[in-house]
């Protein structure tokens, strides 16, 4: 990536336009690998490569939190998961906090959710739902209210996109739009682990563990891996290391509730299996995808791809095999880095991968308000990704911040992510070993914890003061039996 490129696509290129539109358009349990565009060639995504090829594809982008509630709370907020009160799934978020739909409503625009929500109804459409609206926008209706089987994005992502493009289809109000897509999948793999058995020719219904009920789960899941040629190959780092810090291996070993599927899958799965899960996240992500693309084609078809903002990402990541980690819940890559693309035409320069700045999803909205004018806002914990896309010489931050708080009947069990250039500590509050550290340029599979190297002293030292900076800036009060005093 080059500043010359870039600093072609300045502000002189929006002088006499209308405000934009903005799209934005995520998954649930993405991680940032699995996109055919981020040099995975186990699966196809046409939709999101052409989304990437039309804008800036962050290669350092990180979830605030892998748990969906907190990472939702940041991204509708540019705030962080102990700043808007959703630190676990199933918290309110704090009401004196203004999110996307009501900065964006507040300034004109016309604002709409359309699928999941999760903060902290999954859907407020439902009949059976609790909560019924969501402050500053407008509920896209795409289900009848009434049915049961909400639980699976093959279920309720099929008609999300019919009645998206039927919106951007019949569009016809004066302001602008800030239409937010939130597709399920492809979270559906969480059900890969949690089923008991596999479907057969005469009977496709399946045991949900913890659930307590028997349900007809996409084929991908239901089918035992040995009828599937090519399975893709275990990454590189499968293997779970020995010294890990206490605080993981008790949610490998302890955890029946919340994360269970990370549970079950350490203990039953056999290398086929692991593959098995593998090839169900690569087709339910193609199923995502396959929906996107339908959604962008109407886009175009009506002629508002000029004049809109398109974000693409997700809430979180998952373990995707790697350390033979299941689901989320993790500060290991694969749950943390979550994809990030933002493209606007000939306002946002095409086809460029940023590998050098470290993003994070409280970038995403004070970003969509500064190319959309907005300059009454709250105040923001996140910054603009403008400056960087557009002057990527541009001075930006030298560390990021991740939180973890992965089982609420403990709230003092909790993690914190320091990401720096070349390198990432981890700290959790409760536990032995309770510190990581990464040098992820030379071991970007976080295979070698250095945290009990002499030689890496002093670089831990200072990540740790990194972490203290940032909790007194931004009053989080992470603290635990760690022995260490930030």
């Amino acid at each position: 990536m080059t500043g010359l490129i870039a600093c072609s696509y300045s502000r002189k290129h929006q002088a006499g336009k209308t405000r934009p539109n903005v799209l934005l358009i995520f998954t649930d349990q993405q991680n940032i690998s699995m996109m055919s565009a981020a040099g995975n060639t186990n699966l196809n995504t046409p939709a999101m490569d052409k989304i990437a090829g039309q804008g800036v594809m962050f290669m350092q982008s990180y979830c605030t939190s892998p748990v969906c509630g907190p990472a939702r709370s940041s991204i509708i907020t540019g705030r962080m998961p102990h700043e808007t009160g959703v630190e676990w799934n199933g918290d309110e978020m704090r009401e004196d906090l203004l999110n996307a739909g009501e900065i964006f409503r507040n300034s004109g625009y016309y604002t709409v959710w359309g699928g999941k929500w999760h903060l902290p109804e999954s859907y407020p459409q439902r009949a059976k739902a609790k909560q019924k609206n969501i402050k500053g926008f407008d509920i896209l209706p795409f289900r009848d209210p009434d049915l049961d089987n909400w639980m699976l994005g093959t279920e309720t992502d099929p008609p999300l996109t019919e009645a998206v493009v039927k919106f951007l289809n019949g569009y016809d109000h004066k302001q602008p739009f800030f239409l937010a897509v939130s597709y399920h999948n492809p979270h559906d793999i969480c059900f890969y682990p949690r089923k008991d058995g596999w479907m057969s020719s005469e009977d496709s219904l399946l045991d949900i563990r913890y659930y307590g009920f028997k349900y007809k789960l996409p084929d991908v899941i239901g089918t035992h891996p040995e009828n599937y040629t090519d399975l893709p190959a275990l990454p590189e780092n499968f293997k779970a290391s020995p010294d890990e810090p206490v605080f993981i291996k008790d949610k490998r070993h302890h955890h029946d509730a919340y994360g269970m599927e990370t549970k079950l899958a350490y203990y039953e799965f056999d290398s086929l299996l692991w593959r098995g899960y593998l090839n169900a996240y690569h087709r339910l992500t193609e199923f995502a995808d396959a929906e996107i693309g339908k959604v962008m084609e109407a886009l175009t078809e009506n002629n508002l791809d000029g004049n809109t903002i398109v974000v693409f990402t997700s809430d979180h990541g998952d373990g995707a095999a790697s350390h033979q980690w299941a689901a989320k819940l993790s500060l290991y890559e694969e749950s943390s880095k979550v994809p990030l693309i933002i493209s606007w035409k000939n306002n946002i320069p095409a086809g460029i991968k940023d590998h050098q700045h470290l993003v994070s999803q409280i970038d995403i909205l004070p970003t969509l308000c500064d190319y959309a004018r907005i300059d009454k806002t709250p105040s923001f914990t996140g910054k603009s990704l403008r400056k960087i896309i557009e002057k990527p010489a541009s001075g930006w931050r030298d560390y990021l911040v991740v939180e973890l708080a992965d089982f609420k009947p403990d709230p003092n069990r909790k993690g914190r992510m320091v990401r720096t250039a070349d390198f990432k500590y981890n700290v959790y509050s409760k536990g032995e070993d309770n510190e990581q550290f990464f040098n992820l340029r030379n071991d970007p599979g976080e295979c070698i914890n250095l945290a009990r190297n002499p030689a890496y002293e002093k670089e831990i030292n200072n990540h740790r003061q990194l972490l203290k900076e940032w909790m007194d800036k931004t009053g989080d009060y992470f603290s635990g039996e760690t022995g260490i005093v930030f």
